[in-house]
């Protein structure tokens, strides 16, 4: 007895198609699979709109990009981060330092640390930032950045000394005088 599967079967044409259509499904599926994922590096400028500019350096820590040290460099900051250094008795920013990992397909998350300290012979420790946030790829060459600073005291008369151990981290249970939320944009360096 014959059914109509059977007869379908049979036939050449319907036999190809159905080869055909498996080749273009498997082929749209590992396309699908592959499609855009944002890879960290490179040199990136950033800014907030409101007077502050970095620039940071990705360095891939994985052949895929997945995972990157960051080091942040901000040269050029506004009147709010000039009266956080002059509360603090500081007068300069350090690099801020870490690493960024991605986690999806265009965002990944991050975390620095950097100083607060003042100029001298030795120079002296006045606070410990840690910044942590999100980088949304915006397209190939474009970023967002939401992000919040903690601020910890350390060496700043009057306040709580937020690394008594002295190892370049807030102590565990410390906590910050000033969490300074924002929003940035940045954009890749081109090649030349």
């Amino acid at each position: 007895m014959k059914t109509a599967t059977t007869r379908w079967f049979k036939g050449g044409i319907p036999r190809w198609g159905l080869a055909a259509a498996l080749v273009i499904g498997a082929a749209a599926s590992i396309g699908w699979m592959n499609q855009g994922r944002c890879q960290l590096g490179g040199g990136w400028i950033g800014n907030n709109g409101a007077g502050n500019i970095w620039n940071a350096l990705q360095i891939p820590l994985d052949p895929a990009g997945r995972t990157a040290a960051l080091r942040i460099h901000l040269p050029i900051y506004n009147t709010d981060y000039a009266g956080l250094l002059a509360a603090l008795g500081a007068d300069t920013f350090s690099d801020a330092v870490g690493e960024v990992k991605m986690v999806g397909r265009d965002t990944a998350d991050y975390r620095t640390v950097f100083y607060l300290h003042a100029q001298g012979n030795p120079p002296t420790l006045r606070a410990i930032a840690v910044n942590a946030g999100t980088v949304k790829f915006t397209g190939p060459d474009n970023l967002e950045v939401a992000y919040t600073i903690d601020v910890y005291p350390v060496n700043v008369p009057g306040l709580p000394n937020a690394d008594a151990d002295a190892d370049g981290f807030p102590d565990p249970g410390s906590v910050p005088i000033i969490s300074i939320p924002g929003l940035d944009t940045a954009k890749r360096v081109p090649a030349l």
